[in-house]
């Protein structure tokens, strides 16, 4: 059966075409550029049905086109097919159909094809970029209406999209003000890039005006990408850019700090600054586990109403987070915040506040250590004579100042040598730990304590109205030291000697007035021993301090048997 055009122009000219009969859409011809598309022989081709080389999702078409047309009369149409290759790929073709009608009176069509396979497959490529990341591309007119849009960032987002291909985004997304404004911006001529938050999202969107005729703006493309996640990432890196500069800031004051209380209080209100905690506080532990302190504390709670005496929640009550300082199993501090539970970046945030703190504590305590060390005696826990002298000074300008005096008890043991050499350097330093408990028994509230050196102590005695003061307070020391003490599982009775001196124009200063209570201790020990003794300005050293006469072991056992200094029963 001839066809319509001439056989051999079709077969010239590069362009796919072939018969098929209606009743059983058999190919009843296909030229070579046909059978290069269909991607067999002709001898294969010819004879073949339609159904074979089509994909069935096609078929349904196919048939309801034949009878659209048999049905209307129409003679062409033009549809989309998929053609299936030998191999089992797939090319797509735009068929264009003329019905006719052969000198037999039998119906054929007249199929024009055309290989659309590279820009199917380019739409294809896109729409899947544009499906598969966070990006919406569309298209709209000067009314607001959606001419084309491809991605979506939200389901919301795309129902308003595809209300807008009937309606208008100015009203399928009114309730987004800010996102109506700079297409308006947008479509008056103004090209637009804003990050817009929509749809419990953050949406980076660039709003390009198209013109069209005459150059007034006919349509506005656009492009909207998700930034959520990069502006998450974004936050979380300024925060934790944030989270180091307050560490090492804390780091550098914990290094420069020489006192505990600012550093802490600083500490706990970056804490409080950085998670949003509405109360953070922090409380020592002793050695016992037990809490002391508090350290510091940050509060932001909102008063109670109506106004009131505000209590801390509960220790146990729920949003309550604690955080060690120091070793977990024995911890120098107790961080506690209340807020809801942490993050894994604001826990480390914490972990990294609270190793400085416990590094700042660690060396806060070693340097406490140190400076008690260099202040207090090491056997008695007294202070010692640097400090003795540093509080007397003190003690002295305050003083001058109120109008007041200061008087100092001069203390020596009378016979200490003996409880060496009889009884051991043990009992010596047993009896020295009595003594000092004792004077510190002895005296006043408030009155200080220590130990010079040897057997020798000081009392520091502020506020003392006149020399009967401190006499006063001398003989409740003198009656101290001579109650019976238990050495080596024996009785031993020890006296003391004692000196006092009470501040004048003469005796202003520290050593000055140490040293003239050091005087009198020693004529009043010349008087006989447990005599306590007031400086008087004709008192004189007898002899020089590194000759001090020291009475021997004989004169100590003698004396000692008539019980006048020392009593070993």
């Amino acid at each position: 059966m001839p066809l319509d055009v001439q056989p051999d122009l079709i077969e010239i000219l590069d362009i796919a075409v072939v018969e098929a009969t209606v009743r059983d859409h058999r190919i009843r011809r296909a030229n070579a550029a046909a059978c290069a598309l269909f991607g067999r022989p002709e001898a294969e081709v010819v004879g073949l049905d339609w159904e074979k080389i089509t994909t069935p999702a096609d078929h349904a078409r196919l048939h309801a086109q034949i009878r659209f047309r048999q049905a209307s009369g129409r003679r062409r149409e033009r549809m989309m097919v998929r053609l299936l290759q030998p191999d089992g790929d797939l090319r797509h073709a735009l068929a264009t159909i003329v019905l006719r009608t052969d000198p037999d009176g039998e119906e054929y069509f007249v199929v024009h094809l055309q290989d659309v396979s590279e820009e199917i497959a380019a739409q294809d490529r896109l729409r899947l970029i544009v499906e598969n990341t966070p990006v919406s591309m569309f298209l709209i007119d000067r009314g607001g209406r959606v001419l084309v849009s491809e991605g979506t960032v939200s389901p919301e987002a795309a129902a308003g999209l595809a209300e807008a291909r009937a309606s208008s985004i100015f009203t399928s997304f009114a309730y987004l003000p800010q996102a109506t404004s700079i297409m308006r911006r947008a479509l008056d001529g103004e090209r637009v890039h804003q990050v817009l938050e929509a749809f419990g999202r953050r949406l980076d969107v660039h709003l390009v005006p198209i013109p069209g005729p005459g150059g007034r703006v006919a349509s506005v493309a656009a492009v909207a990408s998700d930034v959520t996640d990069l502006h998450v990432a974004l936050a979380s890196v300024r925060a934790r850019s944030a989270e180091q500069a307050v560490v090492a800031d804390l780091g550098r004051r914990a290094l420069e700090a020489r006192e505990s209380a600012e550093l802490w209080q600083r500490a706990v209100t970056a804490l409080a600054d950085h998670l949003g905690a509405d109360l953070v506080r922090a409380y020592g532990i002793d050695a016992d586990g037990k809490r002391v302190g508090p350290l510091a504390r940050e509060d932001r709670r909102e008063p109670e109403v109506p106004t009131g005496t505000q209590r801390d929640p509960p220790r146990s009550a729920a949003g309550w987070v604690t955080v060690p300082v120091g070793r977990p199993d024995r911890p120098l501090a107790m961080i506690e915040l209340h807020r809801a539970p942490l993050g894994e970046q604001e826990r480390e945030f914490v972990h990294a506040v609270t190793a400085v703190l416990g590094s700042a504590a660690l060396r806060f305590r070693m340097e406490a250590e140190i400076r008690h060390r260099s202040l207090h005696d090491g056997l008695t826990g007294l202070p010692n004579r640097t400090a003795l002298l540093d509080r007397l000074g003190r003690a002295l300008r305050r003083a001058d100042h109120d109008g007041r005096r200061v008087g100092v008890l001069f203390v020596d043991l009378d016979g200490f040598k003996a409880i060496n050499d009889t009884l051991g350097h043990q009992a010596g330093d047993d009896l020295l730990r009595t003594t000092a408990a004792r004077l510190s028994h002895a005296v006043r509230p408030g009155d200080v304590a220590g130990r010079l050196a040897g057997d020798e102590f000081a009392v520091l005695c502020e506020d003392v109205d006149g020399t009967a003061d401190l006499e006063a307070i001398a003989d409740r020391v003198v009656t101290a030291l001579a109650a019976p003490v238990r050495l080596c599982d024996r009785p031993v009775t020890l006296t003391g000697s004692v000196g006092l001196a009470l501040s004048n124009p003469d005796l202003a200063d520290a050593e000055t007035l140490l040293n003239a209570a050091d005087i009198a201790m020693y004529t009043a020990k010349r008087n006989g021993p447990g005599q306590r003794l007031a400086y008087a300005t004709g008192m004189r050293t007898p002899v020089a301090a590194s000759t001090r006469q020291k009475l021997t072991r004989d004169q100590l056992k003698t004396a000692g048997a008539d019980g006048s200094m020392l009593s070993l029963r």
